[in-house]
């Protein structure tokens, strides 16, 4: 057989499939369709919705997308110099997007001490990138978007700092040596 013929072959499978996977985004994602509870369609469709993330039924300005977490750290170094980091590197998208949702654990914890130790961590994070740190300054913002209703009656978007401390460099001579440790 040649070429052509197995491409053939191939279309006839791929676009019938493609054309029930498009319609399955398009009812179950976009329309917020739900099938009825417990029959095996609804558990076939339900189970190929989680493979391919169809069930997220994402929407851009749904009512229930939060707002956007960001986490600045201002760095101060022995001679005083300012400068200011984020945890992004740039690298690719999805490594950003890893970053941010390890940001937003800090909204999503609810246990203060957690939080702490997790700003801590961050905070420790950036003095091991800079070491010649003596300060840095976790601030935590996020963007408010409005939902399309509340941009028609006039509210903005806005950055709400969420959460703001300052980690210090503290040496202690021990024999041998310094010990560098960061405390708030």
């Amino acid at each position: 057989m040649d070429e052509t013929g197995d491409i053939g072959k191939r279309a006839l499978f791929v676009l019938p499939a493609a054309a029930i996977h498009l319609g399955l985004v398009l009812v179950l994602g976009v329309l917020h369709v739900r099938l009825p509870y417990g029959g095996w369609v609804e558990r076939a469709v339900s189970y190929y919705g989680a493979l391919s993330g169809v069930s997220s039924a994402y929407s851009f300005f749904a009512p229930s997308v939060g707002p956007l977490p960001w986490a600045t750290f201002q760095v101060r170094d022995r001679a005083g110099t300012l400068t200011t980091e984020v945890l992004e590197t740039g690298a690719s998208r999805e490594a950003d997007l890893r970053v941010k949702n390890i940001i937003g654990m800090y909204w999503d914890e609810q246990d203060p001490a957690a939080r702490r130790s997790l700003v801590a961590s961050w905070a420790a994070k950036v003095f091991a990138k800079h070491p010649e740190a003596d300060s840095v300054v976790v601030r935590l913002e996020s963007y408010d978007l409005p939902s399309m209703a509340e941009y028609r009656a006039g509210k903005q978007p806005k950055w709400y700092v969420e959460y703001q401390a300052k980690f210090n460099l503290k040496a202690q001579l021990a024999t041998g040596g310094s010990n560098k440790e960061a405390t708030p």
